[in-house]
């Protein structure tokens, strides 16, 4: 903590005339103005906090949403994690097409439609990924 010479000349002021006085009503006095000039040292010097600059988190290189999913749709040629992850991004956008979006997670995880029946179908991923993602499309044009 960094205290000023100014600040001290104005403690020391009330300081000295609380013990200097002798009438009780002027020991007072001075208290009560050092403790107001205490107050607003205080609340005006002391409490500018020091928040963490802007431009550290500029720094920070972050993948943009297209750059994550082509990475997950390469992995998920082999992995069935990114498989989940996938069809997950598909109900979300079911999701955010309905009115109900608690229901329409719940019924695609119990009765999947066209498309997650298309991406979980064997054989070619990409093929059934880019099946999938035209029926999507259609179901968005028909919304």
């Amino acid at each position: 903590m960094k205290i000023r010479k100014s600040f001290l000349i104005l403690i020391s002021l009330p300081l000295i005339g609380g013990v200097v006085f002798g009438t009780y009503m002027l020991r007072w006095l001075s208290v009560l103005a050092l403790s107001l000039i205490t107050l607003a040292y205080l609340f005006g010097e002391e409490l500018k906090i020091s928040y963490p600059s802007v431009t550290r988190r500029q720094s920070v290189k972050r993948r943009d949403e297209v750059k994550r999913i082509a990475k997950i749709i390469e992995k998920a040629k082999k992995s069935p994690l990114s498989r989940s992850i996938l069809k997950e991004q598909i109900i979300e956008i079911y999701m955010t097409l309905s009115d109900d979006q608690a229901k329409t997670y719940r019924g695609l995880h119990e009765k999947p439609n066209k498309a997650l029946l298309l991406l979980e179908k064997e054989g070619d991923f990409l093929e059934n990924l880019e099946k999938a993602l035209k029926v999507v499309e259609v179901d968005i044009n028909e919304s």
